[in-house]
């Protein structure tokens, strides 16, 4: 069995990767930290306690980096709601629970000695906390399974800003600092993740079906997920959302439903339109790869492990093939010989 570290940034999608996770029998949730991203610590701090009280886990829950590394802090309140769930703590006077530890990287670190090559680090936000942990202990974080990193756009158009995913936009000169000090990642990234759609009549249907299991669970996904599709209706005019993060934990639950393949990866720090820009070489296989990044994944499989853990219920492979398989905008190119 495997054991899994989260660090997140609790907004909806990873508030469904941490149940996700802690649904799955075949890892073994180590530890829970936190970090500035979709919203502030103390916000992400505060979703994840509460998603360990409802859904009564016995894991340490450890808060990090208030913001990013060399920069101001962004976060995504009109993707996730000013609490990160959609309103739903605030809105329903969920009362504040007391937490004023800041040792998250100090814990990743001794998690890492503790578990070594049994270890594997999930990164949902930002990647400070990683970073810091690096600059404690870069041979300790070296010798961990795997670090899974939901981040990063390679082909497509980001979430962000044209060409940057939001985890590392947030944070470049974090995720800059781990690749550059031999730490190898394997991305899962939005070129990936955005393959995969939820409509909203099967998510709504999905959750009122979760009453019977966790009512406390599915009065804070009504409430986060309709938050979090209304975003998406607004934005982009459709109707439902993506799951960024439960994707990047599946690749811990299963790893035999993904393809990676290796390269080099840089993150552009500097560029007035592309920092936070994730560039990889796909031409040729570097021999000095810092990454493997996911290229195809076994989307059925994982659609039916993930509704049946999280929501008690399932959807049939036709529905999945017909409603959530999905082609984000790209442009064709083509030419023509007279």
């Amino acid at each position: 069995m495997t054991r899994v570290l989260i660090d997140t940034d609790a907004g909806v999608d990873d508030t469904l990767a941490i149940v996700y996770a802690a649904s799955s029998p075949e890892i073994e949730l180590e530890m829970v930290t936190t970090v500035s991203g979709n919203v502030p610590v103390r916000e992400v701090t505060q979703n994840v306690l509460y998603l360990k009280e409802i859904l009564k886990l016995g894991v340490p829950v450890h808060s990090g980096a208030d913001v990013p590394r060399a920069r101001k802090l962004v976060t995504a309140p009109e993707v996730h709601g000013e609490d990160g769930v959609g309103g739903f703590r605030n809105s329903n006077h969920v009362p504040p629970v007391s937490w004023e530890t800041k040792d998250a990287a100090k814990k990743i670190v001794s998690a890492a000695i503790d578990h070594g090559p049994k270890l594997t680090i999930v990164s949902l936000g930002p990647m400070t906390n990683l970073a810091d942990a690096v600059a404690i202990d870069a041979e300790a974080i070296r010798h961990v399974q795997r670090i899974i990193q939901m981040g990063g756009v390679f082909t497509g158009y980001g979430n962000t800003t044209e060409f940057t995913e939001f985890n590392i936009y947030v944070d470049p000169e974090a995720a800059d600092f781990v690749l550059s000090n031999g730490i190898k990642v394997k991305f899962v990234p939005l070129d990936l993740t955005e393959r995969l759609f939820f409509p909203r009549p099967i998510l709504e249907d999905m959750v009122r079906k979760s009453r019977t299991k966790n009512p406390q669970l599915a009065r804070l996904l009504k409430k986060a997920l309709r938050y979090y599709i209304n975003y998406h209706r607004r934005t982009e005019k459709i109707d439902g959302c993506f799951l960024h993060d439960p994707i990047a934990v599946a690749a811990a639950v299963n790893p035999r439903w993904f393809k990676f393949v290796d390269s080099l990866v840089s993150i552009e720090t500097k560029g007035d339109y592309t920092s936070g820009m994730t560039i990889a070489d796909f031409r040729k296989r570097q021999r000095s790869c810092n990454s493997e990044i996911a290229v195809a994944f076994d989307a059925k499989n994982f659609v039916r492990d993930f509704t049946r853990k999280v929501f008690g219920a399932l959807l049939h492979q036709d529905v999945i093939k017909r409603d959530c398989i999905t082609a984000r905008s790209t442009t064709t190119f083509d030419i023509t010989l007279n």
